[in-house]
């Protein structure tokens, strides 16, 4: 891949996590508040994953899991249709 490519693709995975790990919360009733405190981060670093907008780190995508009770692969994947 092109490293225009890969940013791309990057960028796409990381609104993916985002929009998985919104789907999540909402469908469980959890507040940005209450997961961010369940996972043991920000709700301010909570919203940049959500919104795509941060390059979350493995630990975090895994305590995220953890708090949404799900396997850190859930957060990845893909809906019908996409």
């Amino acid at each position: 891949m092109k490293e225009t490519e890969t940013a791309r693709h990057a960028k796409q995975e990381r609104e993916l996590v985002g929009r998985n790990v919104k789907t999540l919360r909402e469908g469980q009733r959890l507040t940005k508040v209450r997961l961010s405190m369940m996972a043991g981060m920000s709700r301010q670093e909570l919203t940049k994953i959500e919104a795509g907008e941060a390059n979350a780190t493995l630990n975090t995508l895994v305590r995220l899991a953890d708090a949404l009770d799900v396997a850190p692969a859930d957060l990845f994947a893909r809906q019908s249709g996409e």
